[in-house]
This record gives C-alpha cells, structure tokens and sequence, in this order.
C-alpha cells in the first residue's frame, strides 16, 4: 500500500513539471553565445526575473531580442515579454554551456509556448505619426536641459520629455568633448528600486522604445548627437526611478541619468511648427 502510494505521488509530481514545462517555454542561455527569440510583433516591455539574465533588443529591428547569461550556472528564472499586438510572452530561462538551440521562434501556440493572454492597449500610432512628432521636438528645442551626467569628456543629457496620447517621447543629447570616437555598446531605458534593501534582490523593467531617431551607434570625436525615444506611457512609484544607462563598447565611459516620477509628471504636449 505505501508503495502504491508513493507512486502515486511520483506520478503527479512528474504529471505536474510536465504541465508547467508545457505552459512555460524554456530558452537556454550561455555566458559565450547569444540565444535570440524573434516575436510575432513588436516588442513594447521586457522584465527579467533576474539580473543573471542580459536581454537587449537588437540593433535596427522591433521584434527579436537577444539573450545572454551574465554568469555561470546562474538559478532558473523567468522572462516576461509584451508585444504591441497586446501578447504576453512567458518564458523560463535556463543557464547551459551548450544551448540545444539559439534561436527561439515565439510565433503562435506551439507545444514549446503557452496560450497567449491578450493585452489591449489604448492606442498606437503609426510610423508616419511617431516621425512628424519626433520632427516638432528637434524643430522647436527648449533650449535647456533637464538632467545630465558627464565622465570622461562625454556626457548624456535629457533635454525635454513629451507626451502624445499613450506615448512619451524623450529628447537626449550626446556629446563627446574628447578626440576620441564613443562606440555604444548600450543605450537602455529600465525602472528600478532606488534603494537595494539587504538581503533582497533589485528587480530591473526594461523600457522598451516603440521608435527612435538620431544616430546612437557611433559618437565621433568633438561631436554631439540629439536622439528622441519614444515609449509606451508609464509612471513610476515613489520607492523606484527609472534609469538612462549608456554604456561605451570596449571602453570604460558609462553613463547613468536617474529619473525620478516627478520629472516625468512635468511632460509637456510636443510643440507643433
């Protein structure tokens, strides 16, 4: 009888991993190859359940994100994606030395991801739209800057932040005083705790850009360079503030602007010519 009995219980425990590896695609991540997951629209918002995990969208396209490990033999977490066609993506994150695949296709309802729960956002605006609002911003400057953070001769400044409906858009200028060209490695937007209470993990949410415009990639010397990004509308709460992080590729100028929600409150209508 107790045999039976354990069984019995072995046979749910197995029955119930099935089902939550079922409902839960998983995507194997290395620390020396990078995993991609290309999605059906859009990407809008990525939250990480763990700093181990480096996700960035890639370079010229919406919809694919690239995956790292930022350690070795990290603990299984989670990853949480929102496409603009209102999809939650959900997928567990695994650490392998050899992933079985590197590249993650999370189109429809296959037996590797779980059924899609809709979100309806507000609004989106077009391409076209998100192009003549960028081009009012940089036509009709404000003529100051907001907050700005410098480290050797480069510097990263939020002029202005606007809003249009569902979306705001930020006015960044990069300005590079040395001789030396700013290659970027990253440019990201993420909300995170202000303080890191002890013993407790710092949860980071990516802010995803819908559009942006300027030139990011390279920052010649003796040069600056304005940019504009626009994301979905969100506020912040008053034990977090959301973070512009630029990060030089192969060199040691980084750069953090910390914004606070009360800066974000003052977003003024995008001026019209």
């Amino acid at each position: 009888m107790l045999l039976k009995l354990k069984c019995l219980v072995t046979t749910v425990l197995l029955n119930t991993i099935l089902l939550y590896s079922f409902a839960q695609p998983l995507v194997e991540v290395s620390s020396n190859k990078t995993s991609t997951i290309v999605f059906p629209a859009s990407i809008t918002t990525v939250d990480r359940g763990s700093r181990d995990v480096l996700a960035q969208k890639a370079k010229g396209v919406d919809n694919v994100l690239h995956l790292k490990a930022a350690r070795v033999n990290f603990k299984e977490t989670n990853l949480t994606v929102i496409t603009t066609d209102g999809t939650l993506h959900v997928f567990m994150i695994r650490y392998s030395d050899k992933p079985g695949t590197l590249t993650v296709n999370a189109h429809g309802n296959t037996p590797s991801e779980s059924p899609a729960s809709p979100i309806q956002f507000v609004s989106e605006m077009t391409s076209s739209e998100l192009k003549s609002h960028v081009e009012n911003i940089l036509n009709n400057p404000s003529g100051h800057s907001m907050k700005g953070a410098s480290h050797f001769d480069m510097r990263l400044a939020l002029q202005d932040i606007y809003i249009e409906g569902n979306t705001l858009f930020f006015h960044l200028k990069l300005a590079n005083n040395s001789n030396i060209p700013f290659h970027t490695d990253v440019l990201r937007f993420y909300v995170k705790d202000k303080k890191k209470p002890k013993r407790t993990a710092t949860q980071e949410v990516s802010q995803m850009p819908i559009y942006h415009y300027g030139n990011a990639f390279v920052i010649n010397g003796k040069s600056t360079e304005e940019l504009v990004y626009a994301l979905p509308k969100f506020t912040i709460p008053d034990a977090k503030m959301l973070t512009i992080e630029l990060m030089e590729k192969n060199g040691g100028r980084h750069l953090h602007l910390k914004i606070k929600n009360k800066s974000l409150l003052k977003a003024q209508p995008i001026p019209v010519d």
